[in-house]
């Protein structure tokens, strides 16, 4: 089963900080936090990809299990779902 694609409702993209000359964590990978809303609940074990975009001709992705954060009210009966995902940044050669 491929993962369940999230484009919209991205509300933080947030890089490893690093040391100030080597941004990318130890490994050489990189990592990122990502938190995203949604008008439906995902379910328990479901695997998210969340697109990076490209970096010098790189697909970046961030590929995982997201935990549910919060859920609160979004207005007129309906419910919001807050996410958050953390994880490695994969890469994929795109040229």
């Amino acid at each position: 089963m491929s993962p369940l694609e999230i484009r919209t409702g991205l509300r933080k993209l947030e890089f490893a900080a690093g040391t100030a000359r080597d941004p990318q964590a130890e490994g050489g990978e990189q990592q990122v936090l990502v938190e995203f809303v949604r008008p439906a609940p995902i379910a328990d074990g479901t695997t998210v990809r969340v697109p990076l975009g490209r970096r010098d001709g790189v697909l970046r992705e961030l590929t995982g299990q997201p935990q549910l954060m919060e859920t609160r009210p979004s207005g007129e009966g309906s419910t919001e779902y807050h996410y958050r995902l953390r994880g490695p940044v994969a890469t994929s050669d795109a040229r």
